[in-house]
């Protein structure tokens, strides 16, 4: 939950400063979004965790294993690649980061598999894609973030996937034709940040009632940001 809170913290600050860096003419959406997306995904695994802190922690560690399992599956695949620098490539990861502790890989991966795996239609043992065995939108229905799935996250999803939604935003028609342009529009520029606010908010709230650090009054409080006009201190909405 730490890490969770740090890296929400960090990515934050990271839209922060490049906010500062490229003004909101040239601010680069596809990474502001991107980054707003690990928010949402931070969040709703935390929220997921706490159902069952002890057990679910551990399954979510432990489900490295698998990972590693995975990545060095596949060097050992692409070691036999019908490309030559691929293979070349391979040869080099294996010798470095995999044959020196292939034997302590496949010991970790056999004792955990047994909680990653189901049995499919055939009755052929399948090994989980990711930790819970389920979907992001499968665990935002069982935490109460299906709305923000379907309605933020599908959105930001484009800028991950470069779906076509990605390529419209960018390419304007004007009267002399197509013109590509990757200047940000001022309520892609809002969005990240409303979005980010959005995340980091529910997060923090969660954060806080787990640990009693801080309240969601507190939280809500820190978005109260006074406005000084001459002598007179208002706030966003009285302004």
């Amino acid at each position: 939950m730490v890490c969770f809170l740090l890296h929400n913290l960090s990515v934050a600050e990271t839209l922060l400063r490049t906010l500062g860096a490229f003004g909101n003419k040239w601010f680069p959406v596809t990474v502001g979004y991107s980054i707003v997306r690990t928010m949402f995904e931070t969040d709703v695994t935390a929220h997921y965790i706490t159902k069952a802190p002890t057990e679910l922690a551990r399954q979510y560690i432990d489900f490295g294993a698998v990972l590693n399992k995975r990545r060095m599956d596949a060097c050992k695949t692409h070691r036999r690649s019908k490309n030559p620098q691929w293979r070349e490539v391979m040869d080099l990861v294996w010798q470095d980061e995999w044959s020196p502790r292939e034997n302590d890989v496949l010991a970790r991966f056999a004792a955990v598999a047994g909680q990653f795996t189901h049995r499919n239609k055939g009755l052929k043992k399948t090994v989980f894609q990711n930790w819970t065995g389920k979907s992001l939108r499968q665990m935002a229905i069982e935490v109460d973030h299906v709305e923000a799935y379907d309605i933020f996250y599908a959105e930001l999803s484009s800028f991950a996937h470069v779906d076509v939604h990605l390529a419209d935003r960018f390419l304007q028609l004007r009267p002399e034709g197509p013109v590509w342009s990757q200047r940000a529009r001022e309520f892609d520029v809002g969005n990240v940040f409303r979005r980010g606010a959005e995340f980091l908010t529910c997060y923090l709230k969660l954060f806080g009632e787990q640990f009693k650090t801080w309240t969601n009054t507190e939280v809500q409080d820190c978005w109260s940001v006074k406005i000084t006009h001459g002598n007179r201190n208002e706030t966003p909405e009285e302004a």
